[in-house]
């Protein structure tokens, strides 16, 4: 643990974190994007669905814009829209350890109004350049473990 000197030169010891209550199972996160669960699965809505379905809205932003198809007109929707960062997503933040349905344990390097980007560990071989790679999870499952 590091200390850090208080301007009259006594150390100051940073709080520790609070540990955080884990999302149950079918409850809505109080999150910066809009949270819905439907059919077991929690998801953020996306402009086009979230009339459909009911979901709790984002404190910070509202329901994602669908992606338009030209490459050049995605391009501009994911770096206006999509890839803003966020304080966390559904709950998620940077730091937090989960399951991801493919891979096992990850941890949250990141997260963005699209989900959250995690790194997660590679299996030592020749044919691994690096010891870790990213995903992006933008769902839970039933069983609590996240997925795109």
């Amino acid at each position: 643990m590091q200390t850090i000197a208080l301007f009259d030169g006594a150390p100051s010891v940073p709080a520790p974190a609070k540990p955080r209550r884990p999302l149950a199972l079918g409850e809505l996160p109080i999150s910066s994007v809009p949270a819905a669960y439907d059919r077991e699965h929690l998801y953020s809505p996306k402009a086009n669905t979230a009339a459909v379905v009911d979901h709790r809205p984002g404190d910070q932003f509202p329901p994602l814009p669908t992606s338009p198809s030209g490459p050049k007109t995605w391009r501009d929707w994911w770096r206006t829209e999509a890839s803003v960062s966020t304080p966390d997503y559904l709950g998620l933040e940077p730091g937090d350890v989960i399951t991801v349905v493919s891979t096992g344990t990850a941890t949250v390097v990141s997260t963005c109004r699209f989900g959250a980007v995690v790194r997660y560990e590679l299996p030592t071989g020749a044919f691994n350049q690096e010891p870790y790679a990213e995903m992006y999870v933008t769902a839970r499952n039933q069983f609590g473990h996240w997925y795109r």
